[in-house]
């Protein structure tokens, strides 16, 4: 990541449906879960190629929480998902990257 930036604070808000993430940039990332699930990055999701990729939406997973959330060294988080699913790996980069969904 050029001029990377890291995550000073996670905090779960709105009736736990939003992830805020506070940059050391100052910016502020508000992520809805159900877009983060419906997002998630591993193969059994997107597949190895597009046309393998399960197309989620977000309007599949309205109630959608995290049951844990770990760091992966300095680069990425895994999220554990109330539905069971747990093998996405979200960089800092598409954390950041990812449009502001709340």
């Amino acid at each position: 990541m050029t001029n990377e930036v890291f995550p000073e604070s996670l905090a779960l808000t709105e009736g736990d449906s939003v992830l805020q993430i506070a940059w050391d940039d100052g910016h502020v990332s508000r992520l809805r879960l159900n877009v983060l699930r419906a997002e998630c990055p591993c193969a059994s999701c997107k597949g190895h190629h597009p046309s393998q990729s399960l197309n989620l939406t977000a309007e599949q997973f309205p109630d959608i929480r995290i049951t844990d959330l770990a760091p992966v060294g300095r680069y990425a988080y895994s999220i554990s998902w109330s539905d069971g699913h747990n093998t996405g790996l979200y960089t800092l980069r598409s954390l950041r990257e990812m449009e502001d969904s709340a």
